[in-house]
This record gives structure tokens, C-alpha cells and sequence, in this order.
């Protein structure tokens, strides 16, 4: 009885699969197999129904497999647990600290202007304090209004409203960076406390709101340094020839100016360091997700005939893992890229090439694996089409009404109306094209997987149209028998 189960895709039906088959082909690799036909593209089950046909995998088979994709995912989780261990805290706590020192920075400028203003009598910047006279300009209060008194050979109030502007845009940015400070003390806490417990989900939910939160306080830094040195500079113009009482506390004003645009020389180094490693972190937390999930499918209690029968999407995701993880972590081919460079897409930036070569050599884990489900694909299918064959021949023979009592010339003449009646069978003709095509892409998977490092993810690939295939051939197969029967 064919075992019918619920899965996530259906075959396609025979005259699309006669289409896509003629239409689109992928060539063999020259130096990867033997064979060097065209290897047809196979049709895809879509999603949604339950599938005609699927493989079974028997007991003694299912610990090996398993114990190999166990070995990958173990490994791909000791590689992320490292990353998050060892480089997540000290960029962390470079910009916590550099929120807090500016913080303390601007709090600091807030007292020497301050200082200042307790030596002039007229008002100055409010809530701060009141400001000198700038040589020859006094600015004063008459009935509500600001009064001026310069000469016009001195720019003095344009001087005195560049400082105000860059006293408050300073003293802001010190106040708004020590909140974001705070901000993300609190998160590199939580952060800790996610990669203590191996918590992936959280480590990927922290991590848009701490870069944020990072780059706001770079951002703020920046902004004060640029100021800080527009200011020193209008301090030395507004500090000439003052009062012999102002020059200390003139020249304190420089001192916290200065002081203040130091923590954006850190920021930004930081800021850099920080997001490489939670992107690279975020990246490896899904793979290992869909590596794990792949486990989960192969630990799953067998159905009542004793066998395993798991998603085809495991070949997929598995494909697809060890894709994006050579192209977004181990940085493709070369196995690496310079930064700049499709940087959207390439997140290896934190990894050592230490990290980088032992997370490639884990993929050899994921190749074996699937290579023996492709073979176990193949070897099950061909016989399924075998049997398919032989059933839809016998019937045509008994139809016929061959018996081996007949003449030589009758028999003749049976065999070739039931051989015409196997050629005009579309469904076994399709069942035979996908089964071939499942050979042909796994000696190509064999081929690559020769090759060693370098080639797994088109080993996967092959191993995976080798599975696909097999689905195609087994409906085909089944579908055959049934369109015969049903005559």
C-alpha cells in the first residue's frame, strides 16, 4: 500500500513537469563527473498538500544521518557561542562608557561657563549662567528686550551667539548621550544574560535596539566633537586680552570643551566592532535554527510501518544553509571579502579565520548526511519505477491475453502492441526521465563531494535534485500503475 503523508509540498502534474524538464536543464560541471549530459532542472512539490509519494528511511539507517547533522549543528552552536562569548562585552562597554564620560563631559563645561558668568554682571545663557562682555559688546536687558552696544569694527555678538548656540548644542548632546548610555547598560545586560543561557531568539531581539542605541550615541558624539572644536577655537578668539581673573577660568573652558570631543574617537571604532559581531551573531542564531530543525526532523518517532519518513524541504534547507552561510559568514569561494564589498550581504566581518575555517570544515558533516539520504532516494525510487514497470507490462500483457502456450508470431505481435501501449504510458515515461535524472544528479553530488572543501554546497544541491527527482519519479510511478488499472 503506498504510504501516503502530510507535508508541506505536492507534486507538480506531468505535462508542467514535461515543460520545466524541456525547458530548463543544468549542465554538468566539465572537471566534476564523469558524465557531461545535461542534468534536468527538477519540478519543486508546492506547498500546502500532501504528498503522492515519499521516501522511506529505515531504522538502521536514521542514526548515522542523525549523528552527522548533530555534529553540525553542535559545532555551528559552539562557533556562535564563542563569537557571543568572547567579543560582545568590551565594545559594549567602550560605548556605555563613552555615553557616561561625555555625559560627565558636558556637566563638567556646564560649571566652567558657569565659573565664568560669576564674574560678569550682565545675564548670559539661560540656565546656565550669565556671560562677560565680548570687548567692546555688552547685551543687557531693557524692558524685556536685548540691547546691544558694539562697535561695528567688532563682530562681538555674532561671536556671543556662536558660543550660546555651542554651549547648548553640547550640554544636549552630554545629557542625551548619558540616556542612551543607560539605555544600553540595561541591554548589554539582558545581552549578557541571553548568551549565558544560550538564548538565541533573545540574542536576535536584542540586537536591532543595541545597535540603535549605539549608533545614537556615536552619533551624539560626533555631533559634540564637532562642536567641542568649533568652540575651543571661539573660546581662544573670545579669551584674548581678558581680565587677568578670566584666564583660568578661560582656559578650564578649553579644557572641558576638548575633553568633551574625545569619547567620539572611540564611538565609532566600537560602533563598527559591535555591529559585525551582533550581525554575524543574528545570521549564525538562524542557521542554526534551520540546522536544528533538520535534526528535529530525523529524531522524530517513526510511523507505524517502523520507518522515517521526513520533509523534502530538509534537503532544501540544508542546501540553502550551507549557501548563505558561505556566502554571508565564510565569505564565499575565496573565503573571504573585503570590507565594502556586497557589505549588505556579508556579515564575516568579526569572525577570526580560525572561526571561519573550522565553521567551513563543519559543512563536510551536512555533505555526508546527505548523501546517504539522496542514495537511500535513489536506491528506493528505482526499484519503486522497476515494480512500476513490471506491473503496468504484466497488465498489458494479461490485456493482451498472453499466456506462453502461443505461437511465435503471436507473441510477436503481443509484445509489440504491449510495448506500444508502454510508450504511449506519459506517466511511466515521466517516472523513467526523473529516475535517470535522480541517478545522474547524484553521481554529479558524488562528483562534487570528491572534490573536498570548496564544493559542499554544490554537492547539497545535487543531493537535493536527487531527492526531488525521486518524488517526481515515485508520484509518476504510482501514477502510472493507477492510469493503467483504471483502463
Amino acid at each position: 500500500m503506498t504510504h501516503m503523508r502530510t507535508g508541506s509540498t505536492h507534486l507538480l502534474g506531468f505535462h508542467t513537469l514535461v515543460i520545466l524538464l524541456a525547458c530548463a536543464v543544468v549542465l554538468a560541471a566539465p572537471a566534476a563527473a564523469q558524465a557531461q549530459d545535461a542534468v534536468p532542472v527538477p519540478v519543486a512539490p508546492a506547498a500546502g498538500v500532501e504528498l503522492q509519494y515519499d521516501i522511506p528511511l529505515q531504522p538502521w539507517l536514521v542514526p548515522t544521518v542523525l549523528d552527522l547533522k548533530t555534529q553540525f549543528a553542535d559545532g555551528l552552536s559552539a562557533e556562535f557561542n564563542g563569537i557571543a562569548e568572547d567579543q560582545t562585552g568590551e565594545d559594549l562597554t567602550a560605548l556605555v562608557e563613552a555615553g557616561r564620560e561625555l555625559g560627565d563631559s558636558t556637566v563638567h563645561m556646564r560649571a566652567a561657563v558657569r565659573a565664568i558668568g560669576e564674574l560678569d554682571v550682565t545675564f548670559g545663557i539661560e540656565g546656565i549662567s550669565r556671560m562677560i562682555p565680548a570687548e567692546s559688546a555688552i547685551r543687557d536687558t531693557l524692558f524685556d528686550f536685548v540691547v546691544w552696544h558694539e562697535f561695528s569694527s567688532t563682530p562681538a555678538r555674532g561671536m556671543m551667539m556662536r558660543f550660546e548656540r555651542l554651549v547648548n548644542r553640547m550640554t544636549a548632546g552630554g545629557d542625551a548621550a548619558a540616556g542612551f548610555s543607560a539605555e544600553l547598560a540595561a541591554d548589554r545586560e539582558h545581552l549578557e544574560q541571553a548568551v549565558t543561557r544560550g538564548n538565541l531568539g533573545r540574542i536576535a531581539e536584542l540586537s536591532p535596539g543595541i545597535i540603535e542605541t549605539s549608533v545614537q550615541i556615536d552619533a551624539v558624539c560626533g555631533t559634540v566633537a564637532a562642536g567641542a572644536r568649533e568652540l575651543s577655537a571661539l573660546i581662544d578668539s573670545l579669551s584674548v586680552d581678558s581680565a587677568e581673573l578670566l584666564v583660568d577660568r578661560w582656559a578650564e573652558a578649553s579644557r572641558a570643551a576638548a575633553h568633551a570631543g574625545e569619547p567620539a574617537q572611540r564611538t565609532g571604532p566600537a560602533l563598527e566592532s559591535m555591529s559585525d559581531v551582533l550581525r554575524i551573531l543574528v545570521e549564525l542564531g538562524g542557521l542554526l535554527d534551520v540546522a536544528e530543525t533538520s535534526v528535529d526532523a530525523l529524531s522524530a518517532a517513526p510511523d507505524a510501518d517502523g520507518t522515517l519518513y521526513i520533509p523534502w524541504t530538509v534537503m532544501k534547507n540544508d542546501w540553502e544553509l550551507a549557501h548563505d552561510l558561505r556566502e554571508r559568514v565564510l565569505g564565499g569561494s575565496a573565503g573571504q571579502t573585503a570590507k565594502g564589498e556586497h557589505d549588505d550581504e556579508y556579515v564575516g566581518h568579526a569572525a577570526t579565520q580560525q572561526t571561519k575555517a573550522r565553521i567551513g570544515a563543519l559543512l563536510v558533516h551536512q555533505v555526508d548526511a546527505n548523501a546517504i539520504l539522496a542514495e537511500r532516494a535513489v536506491e528506493h525510487t528505482s526499484t519503486s519505477v522497476a515494480e512500476a514497470v513490471d506491473t503496468v507490462e504484466e497488465f498489458y500483457l494479461d490485456r493482451a491475453g498472453y499466456s506462453d502456450g502461443l505461437k511465435d508470431k503471436r507473441k510477436a505481435k503481443v509484445f509489440q502492441e504491449v510495448d506500444g501501449k508502454l510508450r504511449e504510458n506519459l506517466e511511466l515515461g515521466s517516472a523513467k526521465i526523473s529516475i535517470k535524472s535522480a541517478r545522474a544528479a547524484l553521481a554529479l553530488g558524488r562528483a562534487y563531494d570528491a572534490r573536498g572543501a570548496g564544493s559542499e554546497i554544490d554537492a547539497l544541491h545535487n543531493y537535493m535534485n536527487a531527492w526531488l527527482h525521486c518524488l517526481n519519479a515515485g508520484a509518476a510511478a504510482q501514477r502510472s500503475t493507477g492510469a493503467a488499472l483504471s483502463r
